[in-house]
């Protein structure tokens, strides 16, 4: 047996061991490790990148200009690719220059180093127009990176540095430092991705990010940006899906009686009849009918549900969702199903048919309240006067117990 014909049978048995499939963080496509381009690092031929020029006018960025062309494996012989682990890593071209930048072969953006080499682990935060996503992504980030991250020995960064700058410097630092309220997002933008990546200190368990991709509606139509974002969806490993509990008529016609001018109804976007029918659509069902994603529900603005506990009409003053609790080194399982029966509780009371939906859809279904703020806001000065999150972390820890990430324990018991 000649040499190449071994280190061809060594590669195929070490890619069947370790080798993962890679999903792209931009584009949010799904690919082998054998796939990828490679960035040359000759800059004689250099061009505009037809594929990344597309994937930037999507969301309305500049150009990347003159760049390297892109080394397309395929063209180039056994001999002139390196492997590690099992993983295509390198690759030498007809002048002998060896590039290690790989590139996603459908956006020719930039892929992490360590992708193919474990398991992608995407976390997305969906829901529908108007319910609190920018100000739950930046109260959970910010509870990532200085509370859970000591509790669970993990870190939470921003993919990369423009995310690290635009999530300081529009979201972080308004919200948390000046007290203001973030607005929705704006018609005349286009939101990319914003992603985060949160690693165990040990390094016994790979990497999970974070995706937040919000959308709005003026742009349903482009084909090219909803692809995107619904292999965003797709590619998935959990889902945390916003609900603002205005969005449910049983808790906004009791406001309007109630008289309360201090909440906005104005924001509410979604009747609570279409919610059932806006969870299916975020995920691919298998045949079945179900999905086996792990999908966190998540009644936003818990706060505002304390407001009119007093009613006791659909919650107790006394619930558990007002209470603060802290999940440290592993998932408290005794405290999330207190929780999920109460939230299961409530919704049954609002919106019976959204329930039967969820419950008929989603075998991996958890149920949450949070407050992403810990207390209501001044809806007129659009300030917000003490920043105290509750809860905001539970569907993130709860979605990495369901992954197997985070160990659950019953209170007395160890699973």
């Amino acid at each position: 047996m000649g040499l190449l014909k071994k280190k061809k049978i060594a590669i195929e048995r070490a890619r069947t061991e370790n080798a993962h499939e890679i999903v792209c963080l931009y584009c949010f496509r799904n690919f082998s490790p054998e796939k990828v381009h490679f960035r040359a690092v000759d800059t004689v031929d250099a061009a505009v990148d037809r594929k990344l020029d597309i994937y930037r006018a999507r969301f309305r960025l500049n150009t990347a200009g003159e760049l390297p062309p892109a080394l397309v494996p395929d063209e180039f012989s056994e001999a002139n690719k390196g492997y590690l682990r099992g993983v295509l890593s390198s690759l030498r071209d007809n002048a002998d220059n060896l590039s290690t930048k790989r590139l996603c072969p459908y956006c020719h953006n930039n892929i992490p180093a360590n992708a193919g080499f474990s398991q992608s682990t995407v976390i997305s935060i969906v829901g529908g127009r108007q319910v609190g996503k920018s100000v739950y992504l930046t109260s959970l980030i910010h509870i990532l990176k200085n509370v859970t991250s000591t509790r669970f020995d993990i870190s939470c960064t921003p993919f990369t540095n423009e995310i690290a700058r635009k999530f300081k410097f529009d979201y972080e630092d308004p919200l948390t430092e000046k007290g203001y309220l973030l607005e929705p997002t704006q018609l005349d933008k286009r939101q990319e991705p914003l992603v985060f990546t949160v690693s165990f200190v040990d390094g016994t368990k790979p990497e999970i990010n974070i995706v937040f991709f919000d959308i709005d509606e003026e742009y349903m139509l482009d084909v090219g940006y909803m692809e995107i974002f619904a292999d965003h969806v797709r590619n998935s490993a959990g889902l945390i899906f916003l609900v603002d509990p205005l969005q449910f008529r049983y808790i906004s016609r009791k406001i309007q009686i109630l008289n309360r001018m201090d909440l906005d109804l104005s924001i509410v976007s979604e009747p609570a009849e279409t919610l059932g029918d806006m969870v299916e659509s975020f995920v691919i069902r298998q045949q079945n009918g179900t999905t086996n994603t792990p999908m966190a529900i998540v009644l936003t603005k818990a706060d505002l549900l304390e407001a009119l506990s007093y009613e006791g009409e659909y919650i107790h003053p006394r619930s558990n969702i007002f209470n603060r609790f802290t999940h440290s080194g592993h998932f408290n399982l005794t405290e999330a199903d207190i929780l999920n029966y109460e939230v299961d509780e409530f919704i049954q009371i609002v919106d019976p048919n959204f329930r039967n939906t969820l419950k008929r859809r989603y075998p991996q279904l958890g149920l949450f309240a949070v407050s992403a703020l810990g207390a209501h806001p001044d809806v007129v000065r659009q300030r917000v006067s003490n920043f105290a999150p509750v809860r905001v972390d539970e569907p993130f820890l709860w979605i990495l117990y369901k992954l197997g990430f985070v160990e659950g324990f019953y209170e007395g018991t160890r699973l």
